[in-house]
């Protein structure tokens, strides 16, 4: 009596390993696919940066053919030049996620990729942004005000359209920048839950 209630227990018990086995397979087949799927913001991001630079080059370029073009050939220069190292930048930050395997690289890996590139996005706001601001900005300023400017007049609130301009980018930017960043801290989440 006690070997059949003993062998009837051993056979649940294998049951039950067996279907916790594949809960496990299945729970961390479902992890991976919501970190490939939570990707999806930071490719957007990507893919945005590249049609603005495109978009910004060739609006330069337009502007530069003008006869009395709306800003000097070196601004226009060095914005392109800052736009085309954004791109570059974003290109390097980005490759190590593209590459990632989400279904079959371990865990630890794709953890390590996504804290660098939460980091490199940071640092990228923290550091590179401000500092393109504060060179181009003012100098868009003083190109732009003083050829629309009425002799005498204070060319300041010429500065309007700019600033305007500038705050929407600027909004754009953070909202994209920050989805990206959110989307690896969740990837970062889910591994660490795990």
């Amino acid at each position: 009596m006690e070997n059949i209630n003993l062998d009837e227990m051993r056979a649940q018990f294998a049951i039950l390993q067996d279907k916790l086995q594949k809960q496990e397979i299945v729970s961390d087949r479902l992890l991976r696919e919501t970190m490939k799927a939570k990707t999806t913001p930071i490719s957007f991001n990507k893919r945005i940066v590249y049609i603005c630079t495109g978009l910004c080059i060739a609006l330069l370029i337009l502007l530069s053919g003008d006869s009395e073009p709306l800003f000097s050939i070196p601004f226009i220069i060095f914005t392109c030049l800052a736009v085309l190292f954004s791109a570059v930048a974003t290109y390097y930050i980005h490759k190590p996620v593209d590459k990632l395997d989400f279904m079959h690289q371990d865990l630890a890996t794709v953890a390590r990729v996504m804290a660098k590139f939460k980091q490199q996005y940071d640092n990228w706001l923290r550091y590179v942004t401000p500092t393109f601001l504060a060179i181009w900005f003012p100098w868009a300023c003083i190109e732009y005000a003083p050829r629309f400017c009425p002799a005498g007049d204070n060319p300041l609130p010429y500065c309007l359209p700019l600033l305007i301009g500038g705050l929407i980018g600027l909004f754009i930017g953070l909202k994209s920048h920050f989805r990206a960043v959110n989307a690896a801290k969740d990837i970062l989440n889910q591994i660490e839950d795990k």
